[in-house]
């Protein structure tokens, strides 16, 4: 085998397992929820911080794992299909946190609901936002 056919195995061998597993940045671009002000002991409506990151792998074909990234509030979950939308719709659920995304569209919504059900003041919240491949 000369190196040139050598070159194009390695090439082709690296470009499959690249498209078997995909994998995506997403940012989210606008956060609003509701934050307990505990001053005036009430609740509120707030906008946060845009910029949260996330990770999505695939596992394997058409399972994926999502990992929030940062701030100490890290989480994961495993995605699967949305067996009532598209084929290109998964939901993530772990705990008290959701995360739905589209592979074709690329877009997500994630959604933060710990708090006031369980006795806490602790801010609920929803994200939009935009995945990239990685």
């Amino acid at each position: 085998m000369n190196w040139k056919m050598l070159a194009l195995t390695i090439f082709t061998l690296f470009s499959t397992n690249a498209l078997a597993n995909a994998s995506y940045v997403c940012i989210t671009d606008l956060v609003s929820g509701l934050h307990y002000d505990e001053n005036g002991d009430n609740w509120e409506h707030a906008n946060f911080l845009p910029g949260e990151r996330f990770s999505i792998n695939e596992r394997r074909k058409d399972v994926y794992e999502v990992k929030k990234l940062g701030d100490g509030r890290t989480w994961s979950a495993i995605c699967v299909a949305h067996a009532d939308l598209t084929d290109d719709s998964f939901i993530c659920t772990s705990g008290t946190n959701q995360f739905n995304f589209n592979r074709e569209l690329l877009r997500f919504t994630s959604i933060r609901f710990y708090g006031y059900w369980n006795g806490s003041t602790d801010g609920l919240s929803i994200s939009i936002g935009q995945c990239f491949p990685n």
